[in-house]
């Protein structure tokens, strides 16, 4: 009743109060209690992107989470989602004072830039809606800060960085690849050098299609998807065990959600080789590349993978402190296996 008045509330949605969610939100202020989260007003996350699964999740016992979006060199926050105005998937609208604006941006001139239109929903990820998320306003720095102290050679190298950054009307390039929606949300669909350059000079961003990807499997903990100018893309798959957070792997045990999926396999290593599992992966990567909206041509789509004996941490060094996955890291750390599934042709 909880995850369906969630789902309610969003941009878009209904507005509607289901039967019996006031006594199912009476019911969960024990579960609330229990978390240390009675007094919780407002819950809101940043810094890293969240799973859409886990809003679900909380959303189901009555606790909303909004996102957030910014960086230090814009003063903190410029997107904001609010109780009143929030849509999963979405890290909000631009806050007061500042501008948000996608654009595609030449690659030898940050100051000659097309902005990108508008897309009509979140889940329209087509091409030409996504560009460079780039902010404007009085919270924007004026530029990195140089120390003559340190010499002439300083002193260029952040005049470099300053013009690679701001451009002369004022934008600040984030790096980061995003679009906007007709209401005005904004979303975070990768970075630019997490870009996979297929073999026909296409540009993809693999995030959208890795969550398209988890949203058809719920026993799957990471998808990374791979192809850079390569003739087809290919996936590293974690499943989701017992004890992994983000900070450790965790253990060869699969967790309960993820053991659902085949009762009889319980462990990572068994998962690997079972047909049932691999056909559901299967499963779900056939109705990801069936996606129009994310995977607009056979460039987009994968098509092999392999899953990994155990899980993405930032103790086994994979992901960074704000649990973003170090792509070249893993890229080169498990080489021989991307291309025993290349070489399998």
């Amino acid at each position: 009743v909880c995850l369906e008045y969630s789902r309610n509330i969003q941009l878009g949605g209904s507005g509607e109060v289901p039967i019996g969610h006031t006594a199912a939100a009476l019911l969960l202020k024990k579960v609330k209690a229990r978390l240390g989260l009675e007094q919780c007003k407002f819950g809101l996350t940043g810094a890293a992107p969240i799973r859409v699964d886990t809003l679900s999740y909380f959303g189901s016992l009555n606790l909303h989470i909004n996102e957030g979006y910014g960086m230090s060199e814009s003063g903190g926050a410029i997107t904001l989602s609010t109780d009143k105005c929030h849509e999963w998937g979405s890290c909000g609208f631009e806050v007061p004072g500042v501008e948000v604006k996608a654009f595609v941006v030449d690659p030898s001139d940050i100051n000659k830039k097309t902005e990108c239109p508008r897309s009509p929903t979140l889940d329209d990820v087509g091409e030409r809606y996504q560009g460079e998320l780039c902010f404007r306003g009085r919270s924007i720095m004026m530029g990195y800060m140089a120390c003559p102290d340190m010499g002439n050679s300083h002193l260029k190298d952040v005049e470099k960085k300053n013009s690679e950054t701001i451009d002369k009307d004022g934008w600040l390039h984030s790096g980061d690849m995003g679009m906007i929606t007709v209401a005005g949300m904004v979303k975070i669909t990768g970075r630019y050098k997490e870009l996979i350059i297929g073999e026909g000079g296409e540009n993809i961003a693999p995030v959208p299609i890795e969550d398209a990807v988890k949203g058809h499997c719920d026993g799957l903990a990471e998808v990374m998807m791979l192809g850079d100018k390569r003739k087809y893309n290919v996936a590293l798959v974690t499943l989701k065990a017992v004890g992994a957070n983000g900070e450790v792997p965790g253990t060869d045990q699969l967790d309960a959600a993820a053991a659902r999926l085949n009762p009889a396999v319980q462990t990572i290593s068994a998962a690997m080789s079972d047909k049932i599992w691999i056909d559901a992966i299967t499963a779900a990567i056939t109705k990801a590349n069936g996606n129009g909206k994310v995977c607009i041509n056979n460039a987009f789509k994968i098509q092999k993978f392999t899953i990994l004996p155990t899980n993405f941490s930032e103790e086994s060094g994979e992901l960074t402190p704000t649990k973003k996955l170090k792509r070249k890291l893993v890229e080169t750390k498990y080489s021989s296996l991307i291309d025993k599934m290349y070489a399998a042709d």
